[in-house]
């Protein structure tokens, strides 16, 4: 049986000169990969897979079904082998939030219209791809070819193709600003590396990782100023002091104005120079009332 097909179209831009970057289209058809992958693996989960993995045997066809070149389009299409009814979730899921962004008016209908979390990650991603069709002035036509007995009835009703051009790309220019800021704020967490994205120009900035104690994921943004002090902190427990940041669509963000070591905290020190004067009171030292509190 004929597997369901997704298909990437280059339009528009340079794609009229029937040629585009090998590395640009290479580079959209990987966040592509990546985003179903993503996207799966959550979909995967509201379904009960344990151990999701979004990997659906996406496989680039060949031949005279591959990448086809015809005057003003590049066009490729990648076939699903593997858990194709989650598969294709995916893939509608990747539609719908495109025409979402297409059809939202403002900052405000962008925000309204995307916020189911699986959304979110797509807009991530699709963000990515944005950068790449501006240099090349394209825009792309995703398209879904389904096959017979695998759309359930709500995957029916979706429509099966969108464009993600200048609209959905303006929508999601509006997402990225921030819904609002806090002047001053510190957390403490694990600061890790991340690797810098934009490899064709030089920034005045880079990123890292901030895992609070919490759980929470949050976004560093240094200045190139603050490269020796993150150099020797990536991997080790901080505090970071700066601007924080929210968004719609993306993890908060802060802009460090001091980030020094989290140092290891003496609870039990801590603990005698609070509570201070109920010393005579409670007749107890620190780990008496933790016996007792325990019922050692």
């Amino acid at each position: 049986m004929a597997e369901p097909i997704f298909i990437v179209k280059f339009e528009r831009g340079l794609a009229d000169r029937n040629r585009l970057p090998l590395a640009h289209v290479l580079s959209v058809l990987e966040e592509i990969r990546q985003m179903i992958s993503s996207v799966g693996r959550d979909i995967q989960k509201r379904h009960g897979i344990m151990d999701a993995s979004g990997d659906f045997g996406l496989e680039l066809l060949a031949g005279r079904q591959g990448i086809v070149f015809k005057k003003g389009s590049i066009q490729a299409q990648i076939a699903m082998t593997r858990d194709v009814q989650n598969g294709m979730l995916a893939a509608d899921s990747v539609l719908t939030t495109v025409q979402k962004l297409s059809r939202a008016k403002g900052p405000e209908g962008a925000a309204r219209k995307i916020q189911d979390p699986i959304e979110h990650k797509i807009v991530r991603h699709l963000d990515r791809i944005a950068k790449i069709q501006h240099s090349d002035r394209t825009e792309l036509r995703l398209s879904v070819k389904r096959i017979d007995g695998i759309a359930s009835d709500t995957m029916a009703r979706r429509s099966s193709s969108a464009i993600f051009g200048e609209a959905a790309i303006r929508s999601i220019r509006e997402v990225r600003l921030p819904a609002f800021a806090n002047d001053t704020m510190t957390l403490y967490g694990r600061l890790f590396e991340l690797k810098d994205r934009n490899k064709e120009r030089d920034s005045n900035r880079f990123w890292g990782e901030l895992r609070l104690d919490n759980g929470e994921i949050w976004r560093v943004q240094f200045d190139n100023s603050k490269t020796p002090d993150a150099t020797r902190l990536f991997r080790r427990q901080v505090r970071v002091t700066g601007r924080a940041y929210y968004y719609e669509a993306y993890p908060p963000k802060i802009v460090p104005d001091e980030i020094v070591p989290d140092e290891e905290r003496d609870y039990e020190a801590a603990f005698d120079e609070l509570y201070g004067s109920a010393k005579t009171q409670l007749n107890a030292d620190f780990a008496t009332l933790l016996d007792e509190m325990h019922g050692e």
